[in-house]
């Protein structure tokens, strides 16, 4: 019996190490695929991560103390850790009562701004949000929320503006140019070399922009530090930077005086600078047609009406522009009015002249010039008129040839014969 309980015992233990045995093979197979798996899972979520990545919306200065009735401009950034683009609508929520606010880049106020892969502060848009205090604003602490929303982004900046009468600063910043009037014809870039100066307490980064400029003009910053354009631009304390304004006129301006504002704003404090470009006279004037085509077609002794175009290519008015003509013995121009009394700039007038060869002209072509000018300037335009004759008289012409040639042969056979 003890014998027969030992081989039973042995058969268990046997049994239980096959067991054994199969589990871990079977382990090591399914083993690798579990861990594939999950390194999958793992890699797949980090990428979906990576590509999601993560978007700030900030400020360097995210509290600022105004004077009611003043304004305070904060620059901001938008950045992004993944690879995802995005274009992001911009909006205030709780902007107190009576207050005006509004996001801004360089020239214009703006309502979206584009995301960019893999964006850092550096490749931030340069845009910044303008928030101006009622005059009657009760002295404390207010708060407001900038949001940039889109494409799956909804981002919040938290902004707090301490109203305070007796707001002071360490020292008031400067913006300065030595030369703020310049002038020139149109056409011509001009250039502005400004001091800003940052003489508060703490780093300020300022926002550029002009105000008052025409529509077409335009109005660049580049620092001294850097190679291209800007909307803003970064000041130590108690340091000053150079920078460039460049005011290039929209094509054909007019002659004039033009007021500039350059505007320079940070955190609390708004610096303006006016500057005056003022446009020089240029006279320009120009005879032609309306169609551009400088040659006409018309009869001995008949009338050719032909519409001239008489612009003023500079930017001052012109006033009593004539018109004259030179033309051959006996030909007869005219017009349907001698003068202009004025011809606005970048404008042009039209005027009928009337062409009338000499009744005996010859066929071919002539050349008639017309002048438009005044006390400053003037204008030649070569018409090239081609006197035609008749269908009816060249067919009349054909007939007698024919005719000619007809009683030659009957000459030549009646008497050749002879």
């Amino acid at each position: 019996m003890e014998k027969k309980t030992k081989i039973v015992t042995g058969k268990r233990i046997l049994s239980a190490c096959r067991i054994l045995t199969a589990g871990a093979i079977i382990a090591m197979f399914i083993m690798p695929f579990t861990v594939f798996a999950e390194e999958e899972k793992t890699q797949t979520q980090s990428n979906v991560a990576k590509q999601e990545g993560v978007v700030t919306f900030s400020t360097d200065y995210p509290g600022v103390t105004v004077k009611p009735g003043g304004t305070s401009t904060f620059p901001l950034y938008i950045t992004n850790t993944g690879s995802k683009e995005a274009n992001v609508s911009l909006s205030t929520k709780d902007l107190p009562d009576g207050w005006e606010g509004m996001f801004k880049n360089s020239s214009s106020e703006v309502s979206m701004v584009h995301i960019g892969s893999y964006q850092e502060k550096d490749d931030s848009p340069s845009f910044s949000y303008s928030v101006t205090v009622p005059e009657d604003a009760e002295e404390g602490m207010y708060t407001f929320t900038l949001n940039a929303n889109g494409g799956g982004v909804n981002e919040d900046l938290s902004l707090s503006v301490n109203v305070d009468a007796e707001e002071k600063k360490v020292g008031a910043g400067t913006f300065t140019t030595d030369y703020a009037q310049q002038e020139g014809p149109s056409g011509t870039r001009f250039s502005y070399t400004t001091k800003l100066t940052n003489n508060s307490s703490d780093n300020q980064t300022y926002s550029l922009s002009a105000e008052g400029a025409p529509e077409g003009w335009n109005v660049s910053f580049t620092p001294s530090d850097a190679g291209s354009a800007t909307s803003s631009v970064p000041v130590d304390a108690g340091s000053t930077s150079s920078i460039t304004v460049a005011v290039v006129p929209a094509q054909n301006v007019t002659a004039g005086e033009y007021q500039i504002k350059l505007m320079a704003d940070c955190s609390g404090e708004t610096l303006e600078l006016p500057v005056t470009v003022k446009i020089t006279g240029t006279y320009g004037l120009e005879a032609t047609t309306t169609t551009g085509n400088l040659s006409v077609s018309t009869y001995a002794g008949e009338t050719k009406e032909t519409t001239l175009s008489i612009q003023n290519t500079g930017n001052i008015d012109l006033t009593n522009v004539s018109l004259k003509a030179q033309a051959s013995v006996d030909w007869k121009v005219t017009f349907d009015q001698d003068s202009i009394s004025n011809i606005p700039a970048g404008k042009s007038e039209e005027v009928t002249a009337y062409i009338t060869p000499a009744k005996d002209a010859i066929l071919g072509d002539y050349a008639v010039i017309i002048t438009a000018s005044n006390d400053a300037v003037s204008s030649n335009c070569d018409l090239r008129v081609a006197v035609q004759n008749h269908t009816g008289w060249g067919i009349i012409a054909v007939m007698i040839i024919i005719a000619l040639v007809l009683g030659l042969v009957y000459i030549i056979r009646k008497f050749g014969r002879r």
